[in-house]
């Protein structure tokens, strides 16, 4: 728990009654499903096609047929995203993205780590050959990024965790950021080809008492740059082998998720009724509560 510096003087007393208080307002944080699947296009530089879904359904799909083929399905429940994507003929470049967001509470897990990893695997054929415009638009290039990041509870939420620009919000500064990401270029002067593409990042966060609640938030793009007279003729970007998300925590350790599906994690169990403040002062005499700073695993 966080106490300011200007408490440290305070009575041991009100020190344990606003520790007990603290604890009340985290069991409230607990009890709200705080959770979403986000699967998202565009085309060339158009407007986003969202498919946010918060605190309801855990898989979704979207997908458009207006410029060649592209779709994206995120899985909250076992933490995956697919995506895939084709066009033919004269190219917008087309990007697929999928992010998800869930809430986790930790129980006994003092002096672990919460380790976590989120990996994307995929192929890129490509066909080409086409005359390029002399002073045309550049060779065609394909972007592919994963990231995690884990906010305390309550301080981040889809709306500020964007992902899609692979932007935190600048004022909130996350647990643990972990970001990857690849621009390959493509040959377009070659009748086939055919690329293997993967990325992958991972994590830990030290988990310094036996209650812990976490928002955890994982994206991932591709997108393919092309343009028409850079010889590109067709591609498909093929990533249903998924980008697929894990989670491990030590022997003992209890893991729960306020949507009750994400990666086989239960709901928190119900939450204890917190004493009445005249109670705080018994149960608290020669408690002291310190602040403390998390730290990622060495």
């Amino acid at each position: 728990m966080k106490l300011k510096k200007r408490l440290l003087g305070a009575s041991v007393a009100t020190l344990a009654m606003m520790g007990m208080a603290e604890v009340a307002s985290a069991s409230l944080i607990i009890a709200e499903p705080a959770y979403f699947v986000r699967p998202a296009l565009r085309i060339g530089a158009a407007e986003l096609i969202d498919g946010i879904i918060v605190n309801g359904d855990t898989e979704s799909t979207n997908s458009q047929g207006v410029a060649g083929y592209s779709e994206s399905t995120v899985n909250l429940a076992d933490g995956t995203v697919k995506m895939y994507s084709e066009e033919y003929s004269q190219l917008d470049g087309l990007q697929t993205f999928g992010s998800f967001g869930e809430r986790i509470t930790i129980t006994g897990g003092a002096g672990t780590y919460w380790d976590m990893n989120f990996e994307l695997e995929g192929a890129l054929y490509t066909e080409g050959g086409s005359p390029i415009i002399p002073g045309g638009p550049p060779p065609p290039r394909i972007f592919y990024d994963v990231g995690i990041a884990v906010y305390e509870a309550g301080q981040a939420d889809w709306s500020n965790f964007v992902g899609i620009a692979n932007d935190t919000d600048d004022g909130i500064d996350p647990l643990l950021f972990e970001y990857s990401f690849s621009v390959d270029n493509i040959d377009s002067s070659l009748e086939e080809a055919f690329y293997d593409l993967f990325a992958e990042v991972s994590g830990s966060i030290a988990l310094d008492t036996d209650y812990e609640v976490f928002d955890v938030f994982a994206f991932t793009n591709v997108s393919v740059w092309t343009d028409f007279g850079n010889g590109l003729d067709y591609y498909e970007a093929d990533f249903m082998n998924t980008a697929s998300f894990d989670l491990q925590f030590a022997p003992g350790v209890n893991a729960y998720s306020s949507s009750g599906q994400f990666m086989g994690l239960s709901t928190p169990p119900p939450v204890v009724n917190v004493p009445e403040p005249a109670t705080f002062l018994l149960l608290g005499l020669g408690l002291v509560a310190f602040g403390t700073t998390r730290r990622r695993k060495p």
